[in-house]
């Protein structure tokens, strides 16, 4: 079988662009080839002065946007379909449009970057986001600074990943597969298709929403294209996804129905026939207003002043009431999670009392549900365990909740819960690991 259509994700170079036992900043800096001579000098001499934030915000400021311009040349609408926002196109700006939490996990998606060196990259832009919300009263009164090791590491980081490469490269050859899906009309003896169902799940969710997104707001050829698409590879993958891709289909079916759109209804129509996947249709539009809400309860979590904005989010979302449709539980349990588990400096305590009453409320089966159709798949909540306090919470909640007591089918979540409820940071971490070799194909 040719590697043409492969559609394993870029492998970055072995070798490494910055020594690791190098810690001269000045020498650091000399590799970064995304900077110029006179910014390279600027940030040595801002190290050297000691002013370690004011050298890693603008180290980070560089990377960011060149990282996001990267991502950008993949097509503004191929990102937002990888981000779930439908509403990017490709006049929009990659730069103001993806944000930084964003940028990295695409990072990562695609495998611009390793897992490890993500968490390295989510760790600095903690960091930066720490700093940048002190007072400056704090800072004065209190003796606040960065730590000059830190510092270092996190200029590693940057210069590593991003800043010392001429140029990022992404993941050309699955947005060439982008483009056929609704160019082409491919069968299922097509080498890319069997690619698909050879690969990481995560290209199998992404091809899905891929498709669903395009039929979903195209007309004519490149319709007619993803509906047939859909009706060769959705049975091929249906019972390898996950119920979180099923509502997905499901969901968009009730949405092209409800406007009118007769092409469409009919094509996601036959794929759901060809699969028996109309148990997935939601009803009603209620599950709409739990999924905007744990949208944005997410967007809180993951933006500046988390800790303060969080609150009144994961309220609204609890006044919704304590029975959540099974097709918004998905979203709506991640999203609590992300706020019960926090990051590494903590939790917020307004919105984590709000979550606690909302898991309280998750019965057995919710957790069931959870635990066998959701974790694995849900990225956001693993990459948390790669941190120490939210490792710690945890452990908390799968002491609490007895997690240990329920039927799990997934080897590697049964070793996830195991691993907590024995407080084993190997154990959770080599299987964390595990799950995201298996969701993506790489480490």
């Amino acid at each position: 079988m040719t590697d043409q259509y492969s559609l394993a994700v870029w492998e970055p170079p072995k070798h490494e662009i910055v020594p690791s036992k190098l810690q001269d900043p000045a020498l650091i800096t000399g590799y970064a080839k995304q900077l110029s001579k006179r910014e390279q000098t600027q940030v040595a001499q801002a190290f050297q002065a000691g002013n370690f934030e004011m050298a890693i915000n603008f180290v980070w400021v560089k990377s960011m946007a060149a990282l996001k311009k990267e991502l950008g040349t993949l097509g503004m609408q191929f990102v937002g379909e990888m981000l779930g926002k439908q509403d990017l196109d490709e006049d929009d700006d990659p730069i103001s449009s993806i944000t930084e939490k964003e940028a990295i996990r695409l990072a990562e998606e695609l495998g611009v970057v390793s897992s490890t060196e993500a968490m390295r990259l989510r760790h600095t832009h903690e960091i930066v986001a720490h700093f940048a919300s002190l007072d400056a009263s704090e800072i004065d009164n209190e003796g606040i600074e960065l730590d000059e090791l830190e510092a270092i590491l996190s200029l590693k980081t940057c210069v590593g990943n991003i800043l010392g490469k001429p140029k990022i490269e992404v993941a050309t050859k699955f947005a060439e597969f982008r483009s056929a899906l609704e160019s082409e009309t491919l069968n299922k003896d097509d080498t890319r298709v069997s690619m698909l169902i050879t690969s990481p799940y995560f290209f199998q969710k992404l091809t899905i929403t891929i498709l669903l997104s395009v039929i979903k707001t195209e007309v004519g050829a490149k319709l007619e294209n993803s509906l047939a698409n859909l009706n060769t590879i959705l049975p091929l993958v249906w019972k390898n996804i996950r119920d979180t891709e099923k509502w997905q289909v499901g969901h968009a079916y009730a949405e092209v129905f409800a406007a009118g759109k007769a092409t469409a209804t009919s094509g996601i129509k036959q794929a759901l026939l060809k699969v028996r996947g109309f148990d997935f249709v939601p009803e009603n539009l209620r599950s709409d207003t739990f999924v905007k809400a744990a949208e944005a309860v997410i967007r809180a979590h993951e933006g500046m002043n988390n800790f303060y904005n969080e609150g009144a989010p994961t309220r609204a979302l609890f006044s919704l009431g304590s029975t959540i449709p099974t097709p918004a539980f998905p979203a709506c349990a991640s999203a609590i999670l992300a706020v019960r588990l926090g990051n590494s400096y903590g939790t917020s305590w307004d919105a984590s009392a709000v979550a606690d009453e909302i898991l309280d409320k998750f019965t057995e089966d919710r957790w069931r549900y959870y635990l066998n159709q959701c974790l694995a798949s849900d990225v956001r909540i693993l990459n948390k365990l790669a941190f120490q306090k939210p490792r710690e919470n945890w452990y908390f909640l799968v002491e609490k909740y007895r997690l240990d007591n329920i039927e799990i089918k997934d080897k590697l979540i049964a070793k996830l819960v195991a691993g907590a409820l024995a407080k084993s940071e190997a154990l959770l971490e080599s299987t964390r690991k595990a799950l995201h070799k298996k969701y993506y194909g790489n480490v």
